[in-house]
């Protein structure tokens, strides 16, 4: 018992004093106003929004410049000129890839899936509206975006309010595929996880075969 308890607090000063930035920002923290861009000129509606995924990004792996993702600034790392945003591109660190979606009411469940492994969101486009928006979260049902046009309320909003992109009408997207992040888990539930680990098992007294639960595969990525 003696030796569970050391073993939890050990890890818990592994967390705190190694991995400082491994859950560097919250569900809030990347949801601020200022965290969100509008495009500062026609056409560059993927730019903003790709602008913006990669801030988010930068908040989650810890980075106290964040803020320096702009459409500006990625312009001139990243867009091409005539032909906008690239499939595959580096900047900061980061990796973005593109992919294509099976369209209509199949994108729905793709996307749902996409979030929970990309909480910086993913860049969604719609090519027969255009417009490019920052797909931000799937939420007691809802998604939520960023819009980068100026027509169109700031911050986060649910996609029912951008301008013309929707889930089913949506063909493509962006996404950060190195590194992966995450978003913070609280302290509370980190410890509570860990001590749940450590506690001591209950005896009992049903066959091993009834009492073991199987252990579900992982899902495997969507792109």
């Amino acid at each position: 018992m003696h030796q569970s308890i050391a073993k939890f607090l050990l890890t818990i000063l592994l967390l705190t004093a190694l991995f400082p930035a491994a859950f560097a920002a919250s569900f809030e923290d990347i949801n601020q106003p200022e965290v969100f861009l509008k495009q500062e000129r026609n056409g560059t509606c993927t730019l903003a929004s790709s602008a913006m995924m990669l801030r988010r990004a930068a908040m989650l792996r810890g980075d106290e410049n964040w803020a320096e993702s702009t459409e500006s600034s990625n312009r001139d790392a990243y867009w091409r000129s005539g032909r906008g945003l690239p499939y595959v591109f580096s900047y900061n660190g980061f990796t973005v890839g593109h992919a294509f979606l099976p369209g209509g009411e199949a994108n729905r469940q793709v996307l749902i899936d996409l979030l929970a492994q990309h909480p910086e969101g993913i860049v969604l486009h719609a090519a027969c509206v255009p417009h490019g928006i920052l797909l931000t979260d799937y939420t007691d049902g809802v998604f939520y975006c960023a819009d980068p046009s100026q027509a169109i309320a700031p911050g986060r909003i649910p996609i029912g309010e951008a301008y013309g992109t929707r889930i089913e009408n949506s063909n493509a997207y962006w996404f950060v595929s190195a590194p992966a992040l995450r978003l913070d888990s609280p302290l509370e539930e980190l410890c509570s996880n860990l001590s749940q680990q450590t506690a001591t098992p209950a005896v009992s007294t049903a066959p091993l075969a009834l009492a073991s639960g199987g252990v579900q595969p992982l899902p495997l990525d969507t792109f």
